[in-house]
């Protein structure tokens, strides 16, 4: 490589975690190690309803530590709920706090972090940056029930105002403390199974599509793609598979490492707006946009597509780039109708009159700007228009 190829970059790394079946077991020891004596767990009415908040307020209590609990947050976090956890953090003068849940309960936990050491509403937050740091250890542990998001350790957390949907991203979201326990996702069903695991195929894309160079980005992006490309249909097709749960928990964890360091495409650029607009899932606006994103794309992404084809066996060494991205489409398409997943956004809600504001939102996303081929208004428009 000549020495004009090397890009200069820099190289982050997520602060400690713990992976491995079981591991949970020790997150009361974890959470004294951090310094903590009063623990807000934050997490959902599902994982309630699962037995989990109570099995880890149980462990956590074990160690003498004072618990008090929220499990308010909905799929799509909204403001609401982010400062109905910061109320309770402060009403108990917990000094940690704990998300147990997806990703949305992650994010819905970065919303009152970045509350909390601010001050400001989220709106301001978006709108005019985030320049503050926090005054005192947030002592923020992150335990996924999902494998998908990445969200426990990206720096970013997806959120929704009155406003609109939008992406607040601060070095201090990540979280002090991730616990990676594949048990914990063992309960969890096969259609959500596939959902989340189907974000993280779009995430591995993303990072090895993006415009933006790094090389450890790329390594991780790959081995997350390779893994939820062999993993994700035993997972779905049998949960208590923990080879393929744990596959899918360290494929989830991989790719968001690769999202903060290369960020991710159009596909996600295209999504978030569609999430501000209507009431859907993330994956579900994923799995529509993915193979219109990716068509778009094959002139200027078409030999990446080709390698990640070949990498993960859909398509054979010998064959041409184009024949192979063809492969990588019509795999990921295959899935996405194997599982069950929309197809088009009318499904989702949206109307051909909300093409516009939608086309301008992608504009603002940070992923758009990192698509392999440039994608303005006007382009997001058309595509838009020929997925509702």
């Amino acid at each position: 490589m000549a020495e004009r190829d090397i890009a200069a970059v820099d190289i982050t790394w997520p602060h400690q975690a713990n992976f491995g079946p079981g591991a949970i077991a020790a997150i009361g020891k974890r959470m004294r190690a951090l310094g903590a004596n009063r623990v807000l767990l934050a997490s959902d009415a599902g994982v309630a309803a699962a037995g989990l908040v109570e099995r880890v307020a149980g462990l956590l209590r074990a160690v003498g530590l004072h618990v008090a609990i929220d499990t308010g947050v909905s799929p799509n976090p909204r403001e609401a709920e982010v400062e109905a956890i910061l109320a309770l953090w402060e009403a108990e003068g917990c000094d940690a706090i704990v998300a147990l849940g997806g990703g949305s309960t992650i994010d819905a936990v970065k919303g009152a972090c970045l509350r909390r050491f601010t001050g400001r509403s989220l709106d301001s937050l978006f709108d005019e940056g985030i320049q503050e740091s926090p005054c005192e250890p947030l002592r923020f542990v992150a335990v996924p029930t999902t494998s998908g998001t990445g969200s426990e350790t990206t720096l970013g957390a997806v959120l929704k105002t009155p406003r609109r949907k939008l992406v607040l991203r601060s070095e201090h979201l990540r979280p002090a403390l991730t616990i990676l326990d594949p048990e914990l996702v063992v309960s969890l069903p096969p259609r959500a199974t596939a959902a989340t695991g189907f974000d993280v195929l779009m995430h591995a894309l993303g990072v090895l599509t993006s415009n933006r160079p790094h090389p450890i980005g790329e390594m991780v992006g790959a081995e997350a793609m390779r893994l939820a490309a062999a993993h994700l249909p035993r997972a779905v097709e049998d949960g208590r598979d923990i080879e393929a749960r744990s596959a899918m928990m360290l494929a989830s964890y991989l790719a968001g490492h690769g999202i903060t360091l290369k960020g991710v495409d159009a596909i996600h650029g295209l999504s978030t707006p569609v999430e501000s607009l209507t009431d859907c899932t993330h994956a579900d606006s994923l799995a529509v946009i993915c193979p219109h994103v990716m068509r778009f794309n094959l002139p200027a992404a078409g030999g990446r597509y080709a390698r990640i084809a070949r990498m993960i066996g859909v398509a054979a060494e010998g064959e041409p780039d184009m024949t192979a991205a063809e492969r990588l489409m019509a795999h990921l398409t295959g899935l996405r109708d194997r599982f069950g997943m929309p197809s088009r956004l009318g499904a989702l809600g949206v109307q051909p009159s909300m093409i516009p504001e939608l086309a301008r939102q992608a504009q603002l996303s940070a992923a758009t700007h990192g698509n392999a081929r440039p994608l303005d208004a006007a382009a997001a428009s058309a595509l838009y228009e020929e997925m509702v």
